[in-house]
């Protein structure tokens, strides 16, 4: 089957398991309130992270649920409605549950870590508890952070849901028939007629230039909604809470961010010259920069479901019989959900659910090469989220600088099995290029990306901003990023309005670039290292969110907190271009 199995949640809105989780709910969290609300002690630490745990697990099989009944429904206005209002129950039940993590720095850290010596099932919890602590000074009163609860799902979640609803019924026009967002933005970008790409962005952006006036003022409240409540958070800049949410340190995402942007004329900038010298053109215009190239014909054919299901499983199964085997349970067991549709979500994703149930994912199949990528990278996901479940929900959870390591990792080694068993030199052109599109999107784009909500954040705290003036900044941000040899005009000063991390999560998007850079690093030591590496490559996912992104490099003696390790990075796709570049001169192109 192609689509997902959400039964194995639930079997339907009306499953009479799902009222008797809700009022269950209910009861364990006035218990744990009635036990705890004021009286957290040394004496009491573990028993109260116990119940919190169970707590948070069903909140979080019920939150899942919510999120995927309407993901692939988003033009059922029932369907949407049930969702609304689950969540708006789940809200009620956060609120009362929220004073434990601001309650437990109240206690003595040095009387918690003596605990830790003695029990190791409180131990277990460490890197959560050190969390609490890490990031105290953000915390406000459990009144205050009550209130923030409740009102989320009346300010900002109400916003993305509305952004989300515009964009999933967005149609377009073209050549005659109606195309959804995902659909026209695969022609766009990855058709091999230029007329086409061409037709399909000038039609993608007039009809954003139509949705212009209500998203510029969802988004303009997205973004107050943060500044707001990351003054009374104590934030000291607009992206800080994002770090804090991905445990990783300012510095180490300010020499990640100097790296790529003071590069961009040695990696974008020349790609974008050598790919316009192949397509022919003096310049590249905006929807040409994911053009295929297609010096022969391995990006022509259309690759099946089935097909593509087989060679990722066969990727998995020559790097671990473990990845495998995850690999084939999502496949066979339905638990992805595979073709687009009409009021279905456009892009992918996986979604880990409570850690008695398996993840599900999400796909936009097409049948394209890249549509293969795309499912080893989510299946990457979905294999790590499989294998730090066995933490519990508390620490199962991955911040996204290692999240991301996960699911490109997955695509780095698909990518070299075809890239090795190609036939000929032309064929390897046309995958490095494929790679590189793709490299450049996850690294210097998304950067630019992450550049350009800075800016809007920052503009934003003078005066609410237009859609002309959002688009400035996002057109200088995408000129800077693409260089001389490619064409930014008007055509495109619309297309931040469906970039649905900027309204979703806010500053998301610079986890892909941590994520390409440090699989880069990895996969080196993967081919020095072999078994070696995948023990603790394995080990690495396993933990979820018990190590630090700092300490999981370390085991592979790397140091994501200098400047060298990004540039070295930096150094890898530079040698990735200059590659291309003897082979295209070779090819006498």
């Amino acid at each position: 089957m192609s689509v997902w199995k959400l039964e194995d949640i639930y079997k339907s809105q009306d499953d009479e398991n799902l009222k008797c989780d809700l009022s269950y709910l209910d009861g364990l969290i006035e218990e744990f309130q009635r036990e705890y609300f004021e009286n957290i002690s040394i004496n009491n630490i573990k028993a109260s992270v116990v119940a919190y745990e169970k707590i948070a697990e069903l909140l979080k099989k019920i939150s899942v649920y919510s999120f995927l009944y309407s993901e692939t429904r988003l033009d059922d206005e029932k369907a949407t409605a049930f969702s609304q209002s689950l969540s708006e129950q789940l809200s009620v039940f956060y609120s009362k549950i929220v004073f434990y993590t601001v309650s437990i720095p109240s206690i003595d850290y040095a009387m918690l870590s003596a605990e830790f010596e003695i029990d190791d099932g409180l131990k277990k919890y460490k890197s959560w508890f050190d969390n609490c602590y890490r990031y105290k000074k953000h915390f406000l009163s459990i009144p205050e952070e009550k209130i923030l609860v409740q009102k989320s799902i009346t300010s900002r979640d109400s916003w993305v849901r509305l952004h989300s609803e515009i964009l999933a019924k967005m149609q377009v026009t073209f050549d005659g028939e109606e195309k959804n967002l995902a659909e026209i933005t695969e022609i766009a970008s990855h058709s091999s007629d230029a007329n086409a790409r061409k037709d399909a962005s000038c039609a993608i952006g007039a009809k954003l230039k139509e949705l212009s006036f209500y998203i510029t003022h969802i988004y303009n409240n997205i973004i107050l909604d943060c500044a707001i409540e990351n003054k009374m958070k104590s934030y000291e800049m607009p992206e800080s809470f994002r770090h804090v949410d991905n445990d990783v340190d300012q510095q180490s995402v300010d020499f990640l961010t100097q790296a790529v942007v003071q590069n961009f004329s040695k990696t974008s900038h020349k790609y974008y010259k050598i790919k316009a010298k192949i397509l022919g053109k003096s310049r590249l215009e905006y929807w040409d920069r994911n053009a295929p190239v297609k010096l022969s014909g391995i990006l022509d054919q259309d690759i099946s479901y089935n097909d593509s299901c087989a060679l990722v499983l066969d990727v998995f199964k020559e790097f671990s019989s473990k990845f495998h085997d995850v690999a084939h349970d999502f496949i066979h067991k339905n638990w992805i959900d595979v073709y687009p549709k009409k009021g279905k979500a456009s892009g992918a994703f996986s979604c880990s659910c409570s850690t008695d149930i398996h993840p599900y994912i999400m796909l936009n199949f097409l049948g394209k090469i890249r549509d293969v990528s795309t499912l080893a990278h989510e299946l990457g996901h979905g294999i790590h989220q499989t294998l730090s479940a066995e933490n519990g929900v508390l620490l199962a959870e991955t911040p996204i600088t290692i999240s991301e390591v996960a699911s490109l990792f997955a695509e780095k080694l698909l990518f070299e099995k075809m890239f090795a068993e190609a036939k000929n030199d032309r064929e390897k052109i046309d995958l490095l290029c494929c790679r590189l599109d793709d490299t450049i999107n996850t690294v210097m784009r998304q950067i630019a990306f992450f550049e350009f909500e800075r800016k809007c954040h920052a503009a934003r705290e003078n005066k609410e901003l237009s859609a002309d003036e959002i688009s400035q900044i996002w057109l200088e941000m995408q000129k800077k990023c693409c260089g001389d040899f490619v064409n930014i005009d008007e055509n495109v000063e619309y297309y931040w309005c469906y970039i649905s991390h900027f309204f979703q999560s806010p500053f998301y998007v610079y986890a892909y670039a941590f994520g390409e850079i440090f699989v880069g690093a990895l996969y080196k030591s993967y081919k020095k290292n072999g078994e070696d590496f995948v023990e603790k490559y394995t080990k690495m996912l396993a933990n979820g969110g018990i190590d630090r992104y700092d300490f999981a490099a370390s085991k592979f003696a790397l140091d994501p907190t200098t400047q060298e390790f990004w540039l070295s990075g930096i150094e890898e796709i530079e040698n990735q271009i200059a590659c291309l570049e003897v082979m295209c001169d070779a090819a006498i192109l």
